[in-house]
């Protein structure tokens, strides 16, 4: 598996978990922001521009929230 081949599939599972967080039942609160967190982190060490570009729009958007 190459590194980008690793980069699109880990922003592909942070912007599915960001754009549809987990939300719980009783409080409605969700973890949004414990994924945000994580695709800032990881996105600093991607080397794929197009993986990296889509996470960074993701993380764009929530963040103006």
């Amino acid at each position: 598996m190459t590194d980008k081949t690793t980069d699109q599939k880990l922003a592909d599972l942070l912007i599915r978990h960001i754009d549809n967080p987990y939300v719980e039942p009783l409080t409605g609160l969700n973890i949004r922001g414990f994924y945000l967190k994580e695709a800032v982190r990881a996105v600093e060490s991607f080397t794929d521009a197009i993986a990296e570009r889509m996470l960074r729009d993701v993380i764009d958007r929530y963040s103006m929230d």
